[in-house]
């Protein structure tokens, strides 16, 4: 294994300087141009050689996106790969037909998207279908959206945490893709770390307040990130603002596709971003200040502008429907609907499919359920499986409903075997879907849809 902890405490001979382009390039009509090619990355240190990867951009490390709040954002998508690319716009509420999308190969199919975020945050564009592979190889982009308006200023950096299952001469080790027991099991877990795609990165940082954009792009790692030499404040938790707390000893925790804002106080220390393994600790990026501290005092009020989500739940009205979640190891699903046939588990599984909900594997022809928009829904989870499922629903927000206040947000977690209520307003018009955030369960069954009607 590549992972071991001599090989993360080397110490400061390992680092590396980020590379410079994270932004994705502007075309003359302003689209951001996104053209799809096979790249070389140095995801490990030394002498080793080049991974070969796939970008969004045709450069690396993956690209940051910028849209401004309740501005019109103009991305133009150029696929040159050999296969067509299936993506969607992870927490962004925009309209259906452009949240999901599929791009052919080719300079002719060049497919414009263009929308108007209504939300500011941090989001990510990533695929929704072959997710295991595209997304392990890189084919996903940070999406920044800035608020319309914003008093406070402070610098920003954004940091993509990501994990690799890497062979010893450094290549993606693709003949795990497929893997029965990964898609019933735990997942594709790596055993080597970038930020920012590239392995222990030393970023400069100025010495003032600094917001931190910070992914977990991972297959199924859950992310425990700790500080060391500050102590930030979340701010924003999947794109949506909520009231600043410290963050506390335990860390960041974030699940496959989670994003979160941190604000970082003036400082002149060096910051250690760290991933706690639980067994170990190991250093993923370095935070290098840069320039004298310039004390801002933030008004004690301070929170991020509210986005206009639809906060209205009415739990008094709601419809609340069902939502479980069944099969993979140990989990006793004995067979799911699948192509609107009816199959047993050896048949499932023969067909890549390991996972169901409501008792159907994958997609069906016909969406799960209907509901009218401004209709506030309750879905009623199950989680029968013997995993911890991290939840993602798109075009929408929801929020756990229990006795302690929730924040909204568009991934949820919920426990292995557990009962739970999400409770969301379905206000977005159109075809959605809730899935697994997690990249071999969404590909092995684990994902539905529903649509919302005028």
């Amino acid at each position: 294994m590549i992972l071991s902890r001599r090989s993360f405490m080397l110490g400061g001979a390992a680092l590396a300087a980020v590379p410079a382009r994270l932004l994705a390039e502007q075309t003359a009509d302003g689209f951001t141009l996104l053209t799809m090619r096979p790249v070389e990355a140095r995801l490990m240190e030394g002498d080793r050689q080049a991974t070969k990867l796939q970008s969004l951009s045709g450069t690396w490390p993956p690209p940051v996106l910028r849209a401004k709040q309740g501005e019109e954002f103009k991305v133009r998508f150029v696929n040159e790969l050999d296969q067509p690319i299936a993506l969607h716009w992870y927490g962004l509420r925009g309209p259906s037909e452009l949240m999901s999308i599929s791009v052919a190969p080719g300079k002719d199919n060049a497919f414009d998207c263009v929308f108007t975020p209504p939300d500011a945050g941090t989001f990510w564009l990533s695929p929704v279908a072959d997710v295991s592979r595209q997304r392990e190889i890189g084919l996903y982009a940070l999406v920044v959206v800035e608020e319309r308006e914003l008093p406070e200023k402070f610098a920003e950096i954004p940091l993509v945490f990501d994990d690799w299952q890497l062979t010893d001469d450094g290549q993606i080790d693709a003949s795990t893709f497929g893997n029965l027991q990964d898609a019933i099991g735990q997942g594709r877990l790596g055993n080597w770390f970038t930020v920012n795609g590239a392995y222990r990165p030393k970023i400069d940082m100025s010495a003032g307040l600094v917001r931190l954009r910070i992914l977990n792009a991972a297959n199924v790692r859950t992310m425990a990130i700790v500080f060391k030499g500050a102590d930030p404040l979340v701010i924003a938790e999947d794109g949506q603002p909520v009231p600043p707390r410290e963050l506390g000893s335990q860390g960041l925790i974030l699940a496959p596709g989670q994003r979160s804002d941190l604000l970082v106080g003036e400082g002149e220390e060096t910051l250690t971003l760290a991933v706690n393994l639980f067994e170990d600790i190991i250093e993923a990026a370095y935070l290098d200040r840069k320039g004298a501290s310039q004390p801002v005092a933030l008004p004690d009020n301070f929170a991020l502008p509210p986005n206009p989500i639809s906060t209205d739940l009415d739990l008094d009205k709601a419809r609340t429907v069902p939502l479980t979640l069944e099969g993979g190891e140990k989990g006793g699903m004995t067979g799911a609907v699948y192509g609107g046939e009816k199959l047993d588990l050896r048949a499932l599984l023969e067909k890549g499919m390991a996972w169901a909900i409501n008792g159907t594997a994958g997609l069906a022809a016909q969406p799960w359920e209907t509901f009218t928009k401004g209709e506030s829904v309750v879905l009623d989870v199950a989680n029968r499986t013997k995993f911890d499922q991290p939840l993602h629903i798109h075009g929408h927000v929801w929020k756990i409903i229990d006795d302690q206040p929730q924040p909204w947000r568009d991934t949820v977690v919920i426990p292995a075997g557990a009962q739970a209520k999400l409770g969301f307003v379905a206000d977005n018009p159109g075809k959605w879907g809730i899935q697994s955030a997690i990249a071999e369960r969404v590909d092995s069954g684990l994902i539905t849809s529903f649509e919302v009607t005028l």
